[in-house]
């Protein structure tokens, strides 16, 4: 934990009065790899496929993702995030035996990559998420979500019961408007009725999180649980418990470690 100066606690002036998180990388990740979605389409399609070959096709899918997703404004529709995600499967389906012909066929099975990872089979919560989420619930602190994400997001935390404890959620594809633009945090906060200066917003990237929120008047937290940020000019955590010590509040019980070596780009429909 890095650079703690600054960000507002509670009981102090102005008081720590909410905590916005963003979504993928910070308070949940896909936990299939994209070839392993890959493989359950496919298997259900009957078409044969080599576990070797597909992962490399695969890879070829997370290296666009990797090197579009913050380019443009993707995030800012349904429409454009599935176009995201679906050319990006379809760039690693077309190299496959059998699936890149002219039928269509690597369209049709990426548009079933995209939906299959609509199944909450495929996320989990990381284990710091509940006792930092309760430490805040418990100490009074409203609670909210900002993400980049398409339309499934909703679904995703309700089923691993993290709804319970937000009192909104921002989607950008929902919203038409996308992280880094600061209107985004802006009409989150007039939703609570919480002025920015009493508000922390807690994300895993340096331009669209902290930037953004900085923009907006938040103070950012950036969640580096793999370690790899040097010097920042915002407060830095490891793991988000951290935060809790940060902003006053007694810390729950150390989570086990979280899997550092999550990608930085969720394979699935987010970031």
């Amino acid at each position: 934990m890095t650079h703690a100066a600054g960000v507002p606690r509670v009981g102090s002036d102005p008081p720590l009065r909410a905590v916005v998180f963003d979504a993928g990388l910070t308070l949940i990740r896909s936990v299939t790899p994209v070839a392993g979605v890959a493989a359950e389409v496919l298997g259900r399609a009957g078409l044969p496929f080599d576990p070797a070959t597909l992962a490399t096709a695969m890879a070829r899918a997370d290296a666009y993702l990797e090197a579009t997703w913050h380019h443009g404004d993707w995030w800012a529709s349904e429409h454009t995030v599935r176009e995201l995600f679906i050319t990006a499967y379809r760039i690693g389906l077309v190299t496959l035996p059998g699936v890149g012909d002219a039928s269509g066929r690597a369209d049709r099975l990426a548009a079933d990559i995209y939906a299959a990872y609509h199944d909450i089979r495929h996320w989990a919560a990381f284990p710091d998420v509940v006792p930092t989420l309760e430490a805040l619930r418990g100490a009074g602190v409203t609670m909210g979500v900002i993400s980049d994400w398409g339309h499934g997001l909703e679904s995703i935390l309700l089923e691993l019961e993290l709804g319970e404890y937000f009192t909104f959620l921002v989607v950008s594809s929902r919203l038409g408007i996308s992280k880094p633009h600061p209107e985004v945090f802006r009409m989150a906060l007039d939703r609570i009725h919480v002025p920015p200066a009493s508000a922390v917003y807690i994300g895993d990237t340096y331009v669209k999180d902290v930037l953004g929120a900085r923009a907006a008047g938040l103070t950012p937290v950036l969640l580096d649980r793999a370690g790899r940020v040097g010097h920042a000019d915002c407060a830095t955590v490891r793991a988000l418990t951290e935060v809790l010590d940060l902003v006053g509040i007694r810390a729950a019980p150390a989570a086990p470690a979280a899997d550092a070596a999550a990608t930085d780009v969720a394979s699935g429909p987010s970031v």
